[in-house]
């Protein structure tokens, strides 16, 4: 089968084949910067759930820090850089990187090539807004725990997380890709400490369920670790 000839599926079943389940998301976005594939995810736009925040909330991201997990090509990190933030965007595959720096060469955002599960010490506690978008859900059920409490240790304290993902029932099928989540598995963001402070079930554009979750750690909160 010729580059040209794979799917999305092709890299995923091979790459899961031989117990690499992050490895996929290189090949799927070196195959596009050749021009080979396109990224079925990318809409080459900010998530409507992101706008839709900001819209409502307002932030004032002057003289506040941004994390951006899972940043694909960049829109997302550079939506938040717009409002004021200083934004570190990071992605796991160096090709999704070199695309977001090529997209938007002069941005103000730091972009990063660094995995969930492993990300630098100095992160650690220090962002005031951190903005999970459809990661968590691209990832095998047994990364879902590990990769909350990821996402949670990086918001300091009166830091706000933003979670927005496909949603599911409890009783309803767990399989994936994506694997989509209930409100069972998104507990677990409040046993790292956080608050929810919202909690919209809504459609996406193309008519599935989205879940968009606002979490906060209070000043009176504490860090698991």
């Amino acid at each position: 089968m010729s580059m040209s000839q794979k799917t999305t599926e092709d890299l995923i079943r091979r790459a899961f084949e031989t117990g690499d389940f992050t490895g996929w998301f290189e090949a799927v976005y070196a195959s596009a910067s050749e021009g080979t594939m396109k990224i079925p995810w990318a809409q080459m736009q900010p998530a409507e759930g992101l706008v839709r925040w900001a819209s409502e909330a307002r932030p004032q991201g002057e003289g506040l820090s941004a994390l951006v997990v899972g940043c694909g090509l960049g829109d997302d990190a550079e939506f938040l850089a717009g409002l004021g933030y200083a934004v570190t965007a990071f992605d796991v595959s160096p090709s999704a990187i070199a695309s977001a720096q090529s997209r938007f060469p002069q941005s103000r955002v730091r972009y990063q090539v660094a995995d969930l599960l492993d990300l630098p010490v100095e992160w650690r506690h220090n962002f005031d807004f951190v903005l999970e978008h459809r990661t968590i859900q691209a990832l095998p059920w047994h990364f879902c725990q590990p990769a909350i409490e990821a996402i949670s240790a990086q918001v300091r304290h009166g830091g706000q997380v933003l979670v927005i993902t496909h949603g599911r029932e409890p009783h309803e099928d767990k399989r994936g890709i994506p694997w989509r989540l209930s409100r069972e598995e998104l507990a677990h963001f409040l046993a790292q400490g956080l608050r929810e402070v919202r909690f919209d079930d809504v459609q996406d554009p193309n008519g599935r369920r989205e879940f968009r979750v606002l979490y906060q750690r209070d000043d009176s909160g504490q860090y698991t670790s």
